[in-house]
């Protein structure tokens, strides 16, 4: 079902969103499920440089999100001078001890990615 306004305010207490990205050589939908942070209605993840989901990012900026049964499209965009302010974001969802078993050793080398929402059309 696509997302709209009413659904944003839900998003904060989904603890995993899926991410399909369009594969950078394939140009197939290729779908990921990660950690995520909401925020003033942007959603962001960090990411490993070389993860292909972030390649694919980066090749093509357009992602579809799916959190439960709601789906929104949206425009990804590199925003690593968010990076601390999405640190604390997703210590606070998730807690410091897990963000820094999952993230905290290579802090330094995880980008942060910011998607701007686009309601999908019903």
């Amino acid at each position: 079902m696509p997302g709209d306004a009413s659904d944003l305010g839900a998003l904060a207490g989904v603890a995993i969103v899926r991410l399909t990205t369009i594969g950078r050589r394939t140009r197939r939908p290729r779908t990921v499920e990660l950690w995520f942070a909401y925020h003033e209605g942007h959603i962001y993840l960090l990411g490993h440089p070389e993860s292909n989901w972030v390649k694919n990012v980066s090749a093509n900026p357009r992602v579809t999100l799916e959190m439960d049964d709601v789906t929104f499209e949206g425009a990804a965009r590199l925003a690593d001078s968010k990076r601390t302010q999405v640190y604390t974001l997703f210590e606070r969802k998730y807690g410091a001890d897990q963000v820094s078993y999952w993230y905290g050793g290579e802090g330094a080398r995880r980008l942060a990615i910011e998607i701007v929402l686009q309601l999908a059309a019903h």
